[in-house]
């Protein structure tokens, strides 16, 4: 059987308190695993929240598909620096379990308004966002531990970032190194997680999707023209120093309002590059940013790459443009004039 029964930090009973405490009655208690936090009873987790969200959790907005079903696991001990934010949903909640006991009374929330519900325990802490939270908005949880006098770290100090695609649902945070035990469960996961994104991405690509599609599809997966019209440059293309990239050919197509330039480049120096994304630019100085770039590989000075970069231009020219490449970091660019399209 089990019992829920509000308390107060200090243990005593009170209606009006936000903690609470589970009893289990009737049933053995299991020996614990040394290093690992304890588990709460599977009830518990399909009690507690409907208690804490009452009457929000009926406007609470829908989880996204991606949302985390595992549990984050983070390590916060004396030699761990950084750790990546919590991500809250609106009207979801969050249950946070620790490994040594919290100052309950000390906990606090920047700012605390933007919760509906947050409760406490010697070890656990349960937060409900309100429904009024913003996608990307960042918040601020600081918990004071009690064993101040430790070589552990006494408070943590961890952002809460709104994410309604990816809710962390159940945080688990350690203080202490962990166990075997412990760790062997997570790798478990781990490797579970892999299977799912491998089996995923295989479904994916049997199904076609997740491909490059349009000119870029189309030029990455062959050396024929596929039917639409295309030219191989006879002018000359200018590249403004310093240029980045060296062309060892070129063509360009045309289809209605997309366009498209197939290079096949190598880099000037001997760093890799990779591409960020393209700009075409008219006589008039209208620009147009590309699709997202299709490259076959790493672009190196001893071994080139095709790079596809394609555009809907609702221009009708097709001549005068520029041609402006940049790497992924922002920090190299490439830019051609006097390209033309057939």
């Amino acid at each position: 059987m089990l019992a829920l029964t509000p308390t107060h930090g200090d243990g005593s009973s009170s209606n009006g308190g936000r903690a609470w405490r589970s009893v289990v009655e009737g049933r053995p208690r299991s020996a614990p695993v040394r290093g690992a936090l304890p588990t709460v009873p599977s009830c518990l987790f399909v009690a507690l929240p409907l208690l804490l969200l009452s009457s929000h959790v009926l406007a609470a907005p829908p989880i996204g598909k991606e949302a985390h079903e595992g549990t984050l696991r983070m390590e916060v001990g004396a030699e761990v620096r950084g750790t990546r934010p919590i991500h809250i949903g609106p009207g979801v909640s969050t249950t946070l379990l620790f490994d040594t006991d919290i100052q309950q009374d000390q906990v606090s929330l920047e700012p605390r308004a933007h919760f509906a519900r947050v409760s406490t325990g010697s070890s656990i802490l349960v937060l409900v966002p309100s429904n009024d939270l913003q996608q990307g908005e960042t918040l601020t949880l600081s918990v004071p531990f009690k064993d101040v006098g430790s070589t552990l770290p006494s408070r943590l100090s961890l952002r809460l970032v709104v994410d309604s695609s990816a809710v962390d649902r159940q945080v688990e945070i350690y203080r202490r190194a962990r166990s075997a035990a412990s760790l062997r469960e997570e790798v478990q996961q781990l490797r579970a997680e892999l299977e799912r994104l491998r089996q995923e991405r295989a479904s994916l690509a049997g199904e076609g999707r997740g491909e490059q599609t349009g000119f870029r599809g189309l030029l990455m997966a062959t050396t024929e023209y596929p039917g639409v019209l295309a030219a191989s440059p006879q002018q000359h293309w200018n590249c403004r120093q310093p240029c980045s990239l060296l062309i060892k050919k070129s063509a360009s197509y045309s289809s209605g309002s997309r366009r498209a330039v197939q290079l096949w480049v190598t880099t000037v120096d001997k760093k890799p590059w990779t591409v960020g994304h393209a700009v075409l630019v008219d006589r008039k100085g209208k620009e147009w940013v590309s699709l997202p770039p299709a490259q076959s590989g790493p672009i190196t000075a001893e071994s080139g790459a095709t790079l596809v970069v394609e555009f809907d231009v609702s221009n009708g020219d097709l001549e005068g443009y520029q041609l402006k490449i940049s790497d992924v970091d922002g920090a190299r660019t490439a830019q051609w004039s006097g390209i033309q399209f057939p």
